[in-house]
């Protein structure tokens, strides 16, 4: 009877291990939230279309180009503090220039104003937007709010929602921006996602924005459509001891004549030394195969002359060296190792020397 109990549970453990997730509001960026991310090279970021159910996406091999930080404020603390008086939403600066078309008009200084709304709906939306029209800061009300995610949120889900905003008819200045569009979300997807960043179950959606923008003047409008879809990958986990908040992973790009092209790739990140060893590819001056990547416990290579007596670090995302020693060719044996089980998981480089000459090895310990 004890032997029954125990495989039942065994059982329901791993039923709910292979569930879908739930994600809610409190999954979402609050006020005063920092987060870091990295932009990586739209190319080494394969195959992001794929998707199923109880899915493994490795997008481990993601190369980081530069890193940015995505910073909530309040909106008391922004230019347009006193047209969005909320102590308990949040504003992002999404643009330092949206439109320039000197001498007609520049769209600056651009920020959305977020706000939890656990009524109906149950949403994470877009509660308006500020920018400065030729200088002049300007609320962009919306009177019909874009609700970025609708919750609660888990597979399989579909919502198609509506969008309208515009900055007010003032006397101050000539031009009115508008913006009216759809929204259109689908949980197409569950499972576990890795990044450099660490791994962690999530819900994979697509979202497809079509939007009709225009600029309008006295004498003339300018309208200008703005058609994108992104790929995102959302979790409700903490990822080396950090809350996520925002997609672990984001593909984002335009759509024109239903053909998608990415143009940007960011993940969740811990700091990058971007300037040093830390994150520079093998470029092949110490001919070295090390695998598999992510990596458990054990780093392989495999064994030539070449590598005898070259030197190896182990340093972490920030420049800190965690391990060093010399590689030692053991006759008779085809491959090597070098213990990475003391390591936490994460983002590592092997930092390679040999007779001046420097070589590096980036890989995720699982």
């Amino acid at each position: 009877m004890k032997y029954i109990f125990t495989s039942l549970c065994l059982v329901t453990g791993m039923l709910c291990a292979q569930s879908p997730i739930t994600l809610s509001n409190t999954n979402m960026p609050s006020n005063n939230d920092t987060l870091r991310y990295s932009s990586a090279q739209v190319s080494s970021v394969g195959n992001y279309t794929q998707t199923g159910t109880n899915y493994n996406w490795n997008f481990s091999s993601l190369v980081p180009v530069s890193q940015g930080v995505r910073e909530f404020k309040s909106p008391l603390s922004t230019p347009y503090a006193i047209f969005f008086l909320s102590f308990t939403g949040s504003a992002e600066k999404v643009a330092d220039t949206l439109l320039n078309v000197p001498p007609l008009v520049t769209l600056t200084n651009y920020y959305l104003f977020y706000k939890k709304s656990t009524s109906n709906p149950n949403a994470y939306l877009a509660d308006g937007a500020g920018l400065s029209i030729s200088g002049i800061p300007l609320p962009s009300y919306y009177t019909d709010k874009d609700e970025i995610y609708n919750f609660p949120m888990t597979y399989p889900k579909y919502d198609s929602t509506t969008f309208r905003f515009s900055t007010p008819n003032s006397t101050l200045t000539p031009f009115v921006y508008s913006s009216t569009g759809s929204r259109a979300t689908r949980v197409d997807g569950w499972g576990t996602i890795t990044t450099p960043f660490g791994s962690a179950p999530c819900l994979r959606l697509v979202s497809n924005v079509y939007a009709k923008d225009s600029i309008k003047t006295s004498l003339i409008s300018i309208p200008f459509t703005n058609n994108t879809r992104s790929y995102q990958w959302l979790t409700n986990a903490q990822v080396n001891g950090k809350n996520v908040r925002i997609p672990m992973l984001e593909v984002s790009g335009t759509v024109f004549n239903g053909t998608f092209t990415p143009t940007q790739v960011r993940y969740r990140d811990n700091y990058l030394n971007l300037n040093g060893v830390g994150i520079r590819e093998m470029d092949g001056a110490i001919p070295a195969v090390f695998y598999p990547n992510p990596v458990g416990d054990q780093l392989q290579y495999l064994q030539h002359e070449q590598l005898e007596g070259v030197n190896y670090r182990i340093v972490d995302a920030g420049g800190k060296v965690l391990d060093a020693g010399v590689i030692r060719i053991i006759n008779g044996q085809a491959t090597g190792n070098i213990s990475v089980r003391q390591l936490v998981p994460g983002l590592y480089t092997l930092s390679l020397e040999k007779n001046g000459v420097t070589d590096a090895f980036r890989f995720v310990k699982q």
